[in-house]
């Protein structure tokens, strides 16, 4: 039997044991959670991902043990709890759920809990982190171009892109935004409506979040400029002055909102009443003042995008002229040959016609090119049997309006010798030239000279022909040879003498020749000396380029003129410093434009 003393201790022992128990499974209930009333309790092994960014949503895998299928699991911090989704169970070891991470979620480290069916919580702590909302990170982009005033269909890939934001193009002040936007965590897809006046060149994109955190890549995205429009014609292309006119423009590549305007130096009238139909054809009106009088215009077709186009020429105005005041050359063609002829005259037109005309024979020229309102380049093919003899020289305009230079172009038979000029035509006394003698039929052992009545002639050396339509030869025009218009003579091996009168021209010769200076000497620190220099050649009341030079040193003569071809006078200035020594005279006609001439060791400076 026990005491009563020790009866009464072992009662005290196991009331106190009592509450320690207690107080244990209290910091256990607080700590872990409520125990699993059953045999199993569920084990967490690891969770993946464990981690995410607010406003986004993650599938996360749960691996560990003692799962039960009716089971729910739950994310939380501070009484905030996240949203769980498509819980799906695997086996007792393994499960699926989605979470989902509102933009405004707490950051910080959550505690998971697993709820039974029989609503036993079993909790874990910290363990999945959620992060401040992160920017989104571009990768690619496909197609990374298309041209201006288009529809692009574009897919971005990367990550962490988010609903409600936006995606756009930019280069300088421009801006595309993109449309249609189909949104996910690692791709945007959508379309950009590129303008027609969309710049050219690479453009940046960026994708931009509700927060304002963004992503740019630079040059991303190419636009290309759409093709610049083409005129092929107006129609029609002439009008009366104060008089609305209907015209219609063919060409291509035009868009919608295109214009066009007439325009002359200074002058513009813009066309109205626009309307295009296709992109190869606009329709619009012109109205041409009378205060503007007659006259030609150019015709600008522009996108509007800037581009353009220009037609010089394309529309008269008023009552159109006929070509006038022809002029041709070469004056002459044989039978079988095609000629390349120069046509000048006045109020010639693009789309003007030449051609060759005797009774009712007509021989139309090719490749007709207007240089200009004065200039006509063309190619006159002879047939082999076109009659020898004269022939009219006919320029017809586009709108029918001709001239006529009658007997104006002669043909030759095959066999003629003919003597048609030379190249170049002018030469100055004591010139050594190399010239071009061009005819038909050209002998090899020719005699070709210049001739003058009371001159003796100069007669010239040259080559064996390689062809029977030139030949080419060498000039010494002597220093006293009389200028004024010299013959071309050509005498064939058999005596048969060709000229062609007045077909080259002797000029005195313009090169300075230089024979002294006064005074040749003055020192350093001389100002305002007088110069004259004698020799031959200066021209008369010609400013002249009159120079002492040694090496890098240059003492320039002001105010330097020529009297009566012989004399030049000026004043030179020395200033202090300039190097001593014997300096050579330089002498450039035409204020430094024309010949030139140099004397070694003219002037010493002391």
């Amino acid at each position: 039997m026990i005491p009563e003393h020790m009866s009464k201790l072992k009662s005290l022992f196991l009331s106190r044991l009592w509450h320690a128990t207690c107080i244990v499974c209290l910091i256990l209930f607080v700590c872990v959670g409520q125990v699993y009333a059953g045999a199993t309790v569920p084990e967490m092994s690891s969770l993946t991902p464990d981690a995410g960014y607010a406003g986004f949503s993650y599938l996360v895998t749960l691996a560990g043990n003692n799962f039960d299928e009716g089971q729910s699991i739950g994310l939380a911090f501070d009484e905030s709890p996240l949203s769980i989704r498509n819980q799906t169970f695997l086996s007792n070891s393994s499960a699926t759920f989605r979470v989902v991470i509102p933009a405004d979620a707490k950051p910080g480290l959550y505690q998971m809990s697993i709820t039974s069916p029989d609503g036993d919580v079993q909790r874990f702590n910290q363990v999945f982190l959620v992060q401040p909302p992160t920017a989104p990170e571009i990768e690619n982009l496909s197609p990374s171009s298309a041209m201006a005033g288009t529809l692009a269909e574009v897919h971005l890939t990367g990550k962490y892109f988010r609903s409600e934001g936006q995606v756009f193009l930019s280069k300088g002040s421009q801006q595309v935004n993109l449309t249609n936007q189909s949104v996910s965590f690692n791709q945007i897809s959508g379309t950009f409506l590129l303008p027609v006046d969309a710049k050219p060149g690479f453009w940046d994109i960026t994708v931009t979040h509700p927060d304002g955190q963004q992503s740019t890549i630079p040059q991303a995205f190419t636009i290309a400029a759409l093709p610049s429009p083409q005129i092929i014609a107006i129609t029609p292309d002439q009008g009366d002055m104060d008089t609305p006119a209907s015209v219609t423009i063919t060409g291509s590549n035009f868009i919608e909102g295109v214009s066009f305007q007439l325009s002359r130096k200074d002058l513009a009238v813009p066309g109205s009443e626009i309307r295009m139909d296709s992109s190869g054809r606009i329709f619009g009106t012109v109205l041409i003042l009378q205060k503007y009088h007659d006259g030609l215009w150019d015709l600008t077709v522009t996108n509007p995008d800037g581009q353009s186009a220009h037609l010089a020429n394309a529309y008269l105005s008023g009552e159109p002229y006929a070509p006038f005041s022809l002029q041709i050359n070469p004056t002459w063609g044989v039978q079988g040959i095609d000629q390349m002829v120069t046509i000048r005259g006045m109020a010639f037109l693009e789309g003007d016609r030449v051609t060759l005309e005797r009774g009712g024979d007509t021989i139309s020229a090719k490749n007709v090119t207007v240089v200009s309102d004065t200039q006509i380049t063309c190619m006159i093919p002879i047939p082999a049997n076109t009659g020898p003899g004269t022939w009219n020289v006919v320029v017809t305009s586009r709108y029918n309006k001709s001239d006529i230079l009658k007997s104006g172009f002669t043909v030759y038979s095959g066999t003629s010798l003919i003597l048609a000029g030379m190249e170049p035509n002018t030469g100055e006394q004591g010139q050594y030239l190399t010239a071009v003698i061009t005819g038909n039929n050209l002998e090899n052992g020719s005699v070709i000279s210049l001739a003058l009545d009371g001159e003796e002639s100069i007669i010239g050396e040259s080559e064996s022909p390689t062809r029977s339509d030139q030949v080419k030869v060498w000039f010494h025009i002597p220093s006293d040879a009389k200028p004024d218009l010299w013959d071309l003579t050509l005498t064939t091996p058999s005596g048969q003498q060709l000229t062609k009168p007045d077909a080259f021209k002797v000029s005195y010769n313009n090169t300075p020749v230089i024979t002294a200076i006064e005074p040749d000497r003055a020192a350093v620190g001389t100002d305002d000396l007088k110069i004259m220099v004698t020799g031959e050649n200066f021209g008369d009341n010609e400013y002249i380029n009159l120079d002492l030079v040694m090496n890098n040193s240059t003492l320039p003569v002001a105010g330097a003129v020529s009297y009566k071809g012989t004399q030049i006078t000026g004043y030179l200035t020395i200033p202090n410093g300039t190097k001593t020594g014997w300096y050579d005279l330089s002498v450039i006609r035409d204020a430094g434009l024309g010949k030139a001439a140099v004397k070694s060791e003219m002037f010493r400076v002391l």
